[in-house]
């Protein structure tokens, strides 16, 4: 109980005793866990209001993840698209490339076979040569 001041006079409530015991409705023993009650029941509201607070925050947190994955996939949407055209570049050239390879191989095929003709020729010229000139 609480103490007040009321005309200049300190007025200090003072329990009313029955049988005894204090307090007209409850016990002195009821008295206590009634009043731990009402703390745990304090306790208990304020652990409420900390857990709806962290539910909110954990809304708002996914949502945001929502968000940014969203943002990701199509990110990752469009750089797909872009790295199939890279590929099919790639395919596209190494083909060329290749061909070029096999291009290059029957231009030095023909390039030697030429030079084993002009060869040829040339030796069997400078024979015929030495043969008339003899």
């Amino acid at each position: 109980m609480t103490n007040a001041i009321a005309c200049g006079q300190h007025l200090t409530p003072k329990r009313i005793v029955f049988s005894g015991d204090t307090g007209i409705f409850f016990t002195y023993k009821q008295e206590i866990e009634l009043l731990v009650k009402f703390k745990q029941f304090e306790g208990c509201k304020l652990e409420k209001a900390k857990w709806e607070k962290y539910a909110m925050d954990a809304d708002l947190q996914i949502d945001k993840e929502r968000e940014a994955y969203n943002h990701l996939n199509k990110e990752y949407s469009s750089l797909l698209v872009v790295s199939k055209d890279f590929q099919k570049k790639y395919n596209d050239e190494y083909t060329a490339h290749e061909n070029t390879k096999v291009e290059l191989n029957i231009q030095i095929g023909k390039k030697r076979t030429w030079i084993k003709i002009a060869a040829a020729s040339l030796t069997a010229n400078i024979g015929l040569i030495y043969i008339l000139t003899r």
